[in-house]
C-alpha cells in the first residue's frame, strides 16, 4: 500500500464525503497504526489504545468506526471482550508488487523533511500522523541520550491547549491545527508549546506553529534550552553601548507571517477563527469545563 497516495487520497475522497473530525481521526491513527506494523492486511488495536488516542468513550469510537465502515473505508472484525478488535484498511487504490519498497521509500523521506512540509491540510495531517508512526524510534532515542534532554519521551499524554488558546485569544482553523499542536508532544516538552502560544497571543496557531517549526529545527526541544538559546543570542547582539541590548530580528519564517497577517492575505483556504466561533471546538472547551467542575 502507498502510504502517500492513501492520505492524498483521503483528503481527496472527503471532499464529496464528508465526515465528522473523530472519524476522520480515527481512520489517520489506524494507517498510522497499520503502516508501523508493516502493512498487514488485518491488525488488532484495543478500544482502549483509541480511546486514548483520540480522548473518546467507548460509544462513541463505536460509533465513528461504524460510520469508516459503512463509508467502506475500513473493515472490523469483534474478537469478544477479552481480545482486541481486528481492523483492515481498504485502500483507495489496488496494491502492486513494489508498493512497499515505495511505501517505505516516501514515508521516509516525508518524516526527514516533516517540518518543512507546507501543504495544506496534508502538511497538518502528517504532523499528527508523525507523532504515531516515529514515537517508538524517537523514545528509542531519548533513552541513550539522557544527558542532552531534561524531560522524557514516555508515551505523551494529550495535552488539552484549547483553554490556554481561548484565554490568549488565538485564532484557529479548528481541530487540524490542535492535532498539529499535539504533533509536537514527544518532540518537545508541553511547557515549551504552552510557551509558543504565549508568543502567539491574539495571533493564530499557525503563528505558534511556525515558532515551533523554528525552534525544532535549531534543536530547541525544552525550554531550559530556549533560555540558553536566547541568552547566547543576547550576549551576542550586545553593542558599543554600555549594557544595551539590540534585540535580533525574528526568523525569517515569522516575519513573513507578519507581513502576510498585516497585508490581510490569505494563509489558508479556511478563515481562522477563534475557538468560541468554531462549534466542535467551543463543545471540546465546555465538556473539559465540565469535568473539571465535576472532579473538584
Amino acid at each position: 500500500m502507498n502510504y502517500i497516495r492513501e492520505l492524498n487520497a483521503f483528503v481527496d475522497w472527503l471532499e464529496t464525503n464528508p465526515l465528522e473530525a473523530t472519524a476522520q481521526t480515527l481512520w489517520f491513527h489506524l494507517m498510522a497504526i497499520a503502516n508501523k506494523s508493516g502493512w498487514p492486511e488485518w491488525f488488532a488495536v484495543s478500544n482502549l489504545t483509541l480511546q486514548a488516542k483520540l480522548s473518546v468513550t467507548e460509544n462513541t469510537l463505536a460509533k465513528h468506526r461504524n460510520t469508516l465502515v459503512q463509508k467502506g473505508r475500513i473493515e472490523y472484525r469483534s474478537q469478544g471482550k477479552q481480545k482486541a478488535g481486528k481492523y483492515r484498511i481498504i485502500p483507495f487504490s489496488a496494491p502492486s508488487l513494489t508498493a512497499k519498497n515505495e511505501v517505505n521509500h516516501e514515508v521516509n523521506d516525508n518524516h526527514t523533511s516533516n517540518f518543512a512540509a507546507e501543504r495544506e491540510v496534508l502538511h497538518e495531517v502528517n504532523l499528527a500522523v508523525n507523532r504515531e508512526v516515529n514515537h517508538e524510534a524517537l523514545y528509542k532515542q531519548n533513552k541513550t541520550k539522557q544527558n542532552e534532554t531534561n524531560f522524557s519521551l514516555e508515551m505523551p499524554a494529550r495535552e488539552n491547549f484549547l483553554p490556554m488558546i481561548n484565554e490568549l485569544n488565538i485564532k484557529c482553523r479548528g481541530v487540524w491545527d490542535i492535532d498539529a499542536l499535539e504533533a509536537f508532544l514527544g518532540i518537545m516538552e508541553p511547557e515549551l508549546i504552552r510557551e509558543a502560544l504565549k508568543r502567539s497571543e491574539k495571533k493564530s496557531v499557525a503563528y505558534a506553529l511556525e515558532i515551533l517549526r523554528d525552534w525544532n529545527a535549531e534543536k530547541i526541544h525544552t525550554v531550559q534550552a530556549l533560555r540558553e538559546h536566547e541568552g547566547k543570542r543576547r550576549s551576542r547582539s550586545r553593542g558599543h553601548r554600555g549594557n544595551v541590548v539590540l534585540m535580533d530580528k525574528l526568523p525569517a519564517s515569522v516575519q513573513w507571517q507578519q507581513e502576510q497577517e498585516r497585508s490581510g492575505a490569505a494563509m489558508q483556504p479556511q478563515e481562522p477563527r477563534t475557538v468560541a466561533d468554531d462549534p466542535e471546538l467551543a463543545e471540546m472547551l465546555r465538556n473539559l469545563h465540565r469535568s473539571k467542575k465535576a472532579g473538584s
